[in-house]
């Protein structure tokens, strides 16, 4: 993903992540927005790679591009090796509902294996219910929740 495009893609997230957090009731709408946009900026920086922060454009077979996925550090870890945060996985609005996801997911999970990751975490919003399904079918475990939320690993390479 070119340096253009990570801009552009997280201020997308910026505007989603701020409509959850509200929706959610930890922010109010009138601080969401700022907020998010902060804690986006503190959390990649000003050189995401740097903080060990990768962000990839997905394309189909043909070089179409179906959507993108942000993985970085666990939040709050101190360069824990063995494990990451799946920040972001997105299918583009036309292409959901075509296993692109799935996809998507299994390249993710595929790279973070090749780089000798143990486990991958996140957090998902439980009404976000399409995504829950992916990762439960995807073999991620829960491993604690509000009542609001989901945080959720797998482990990717065996003991």
């Amino acid at each position: 993903m070119t340096a253009a495009q990570r801009r552009n893609a997280l201020e997308g997230e910026a505007f989603e992540y701020a409509e959850a957090k509200a929706r959610a009731g930890f922010w109010s709408r009138e601080e969401s927005l700022v907020r998010a946009r902060k804690e986006i900026a503190s959390t990649v920086g000003t050189s995401p790679a740097k903080r060990g922060h990768e962000f990839f454009v997905a394309v189909d077979d043909a070089g179409r591009r179906i959507g993108w996925a942000w993985f970085g550090p666990v939040p709050g870890s101190k360069g824990a090796r063995g494990k990451r945060w799946l920040f972001q996985i997105v299918v583009d609005d036309a292409l959901r509902g075509k296993g692109y996801g799935r996809g998507l997911l299994q390249a993710v999970e595929r790279r973070l294996l090749k780089a000798g990751v143990t486990w991958l975490h996140l957090n998902v919003f439980r009404w976000n219910t399409v995504a829950v399904a992916l990762y439960e079918s995807s073999g991620y475990e829960v491993v604690s929740h509000s009542e609001k939320n989901l945080e959720m690993r797998k482990r990717l390479r065996p003991e």
